[in-house]
């Protein structure tokens, strides 16, 4: 594929980056000194879905799908 990235390949990659962050999150422990504990993990995760429904959202907008079209990545 040459030329620009289209948009709609961008956010589908920003959404199974945020997945992958979200699993992540979920396995570390937050309870370590300076992490803020676990009300900062709860925080931090809703943080991140919502990022991922607004990217699903202009997906739609895009394309009429909320999927990525990109397999999961894995975690």
């Amino acid at each position: 594929m040459n030329g620009p990235i289209r948009e709609d390949a961008k956010i589908e990659y920003s959404i199974r980056k945020y997945q992958r962050a979200i699993s992540v999150a979920v396995k570390t422990p937050y309870s370590i000194q300076g992490m803020g504990g676990e009300e900062a993990k709860r925080e931090h995760i809703l943080d991140l879905a919502m990022h991922i429904i607004s990217l699903k959202k202009r997906l739609y907008e895009l394309t009429g799908r909320y999927a990525p079209l990109v397999p999961k990545w894995p975690a």
